[in-house]
């Protein structure tokens, strides 16, 4: 099979600022998935998508070949979408590779490793009427029967219609497993790239049909307490 390897970082990071680029036990953040794709035993070639110099740079390090996000990508309002849409035409068009499978990375996607990727690329091969293969890690605290929003009056309320789940307890488990979809670990068929409308929301580009792999812990780093989580996994992991 032919894989080939998508990071996407931009330059600036709204809720924590220069994320992508920070430094974690001696590496770039966005270096860590760009390692994981360059030793996995399928992936052929990187590409990375990118406005940031310094993601450039330790991109080139890694045999990446970059592609230039738009100007109109640049805003903090774009969708993910957007520019996963414009990469894989620069894919498509210029470079003219055929392949069976995009590994989609997060410069800030830390929770990666190469056995990670080579697993999951082999558990979507051996499932064809899948869309795509994501991490998916258990998290029951976060179940939607205990998320809580506030009103315009400054009220506390269910963020969802409780009645959705039948009966339920104080038990955070009373709903059944909940799970999070972790964007470190993202295996995906090209085609879903090509028509994302119509995909399951809010991650259009992972297609109609998502094939869960479950991991003990992930996600892509948006609050600066993950970070030395992400360091207690790194040295379990990759170190």
């Amino acid at each position: 099979m032919n894989v080939i390897g998508l990071m996407i970082g931009k330059k600036n990071s709204m809720g924590v600022p220069g994320k992508n680029t920070a430094e974690v036990l001696g590496h770039r953040l966005c270096e860590y998935p760009l390692m994981a794709a360059k030793n996995s035993q399928h992936v052929s070639q990187i590409f990375v998508s990118t406005n940031c110099p310094i993601i450039e740079s330790v991109s080139k390090t890694c045999g990446a070949e970059i592609i230039h996000r738009l100007p109109i990508h640049d805003a903090p309002e774009t969708l993910t979408e957007d520019v996963l849409s414009h990469a894989h035409k620069v894919i498509k068009d210029q470079y003219r590779i055929k392949f069976d499978y995009y590994v989609l990375l997060y410069a800030n996607g830390g929770f990666v490793n190469s056995s990670l990727i080579d697993q999951a690329i082999l558990k979507l091969d051996l499932n064809p009427s899948f869309d795509s293969c994501v991490g998916a890690v258990n998290a029951d605290m976060f179940t939607p029967i205990r998320a809580k929003k506030i009103s315009k009056e400054g009220e506390l309320l269910p963020f969802v219609d409780l009645n959705t789940f039948g009966e339920i307890t104080s038990n955070r488990d009373s709903a059944g497993k909940v799970y999070f979809i972790d964007l470190s670990l993202q295996v995906i068929r090209p085609h879903c790239f090509d028509t994302m409308n119509g995909n399951q929301k809010p991650f259009l580009w992972l297609g109609k049909k998502i094939l869960p792999f479950e991991k003990d812990f992930g996600g892509d780093l948006d609050e600066v307490w993950q970070f030395p989580v992400l360091e207690a996994w790194l040295l379990k992991n990759v170190k």
